[in-house]
């Protein structure tokens, strides 16, 4: 899975989410930051090759709801080996 596919899949859910659930565009905009910025910190450290932390939705889900914490949680878990 390359990494446009799952922007595309990132930002159909959060169209979808907007529509479905009503959510506010402050929330959404948040979201898509958080998904930004985690995505371009899992980029970094699979680039620099510190650990490798597969990017795939569910990688890409904790990082866009958690934020920079969840792209630590993803690097412990990385370095711990669960993932």
């Amino acid at each position: 899975m390359n990494y446009l596919m799952i922007l595309g899949i990132a930002i159909v859910v959060i169209l979808l989410s907007k529509f479905l659930f009503h959510v506010e565009g402050s929330k959404l905009i948040g979201l898509i930051i958080n998904a930004l910025i985690g995505f371009a910190i899992l980029w970094l450290i699979n680039y620099t090759g510190l650990v490798s932390i597969p990017i795939n939705i569910v990688t890409a889900l904790v990082v866009g709801i958690l934020g920079l914490p969840g792209a630590v949680i993803l690097i412990i878990l990385a370095l711990i080996g669960i993932i």
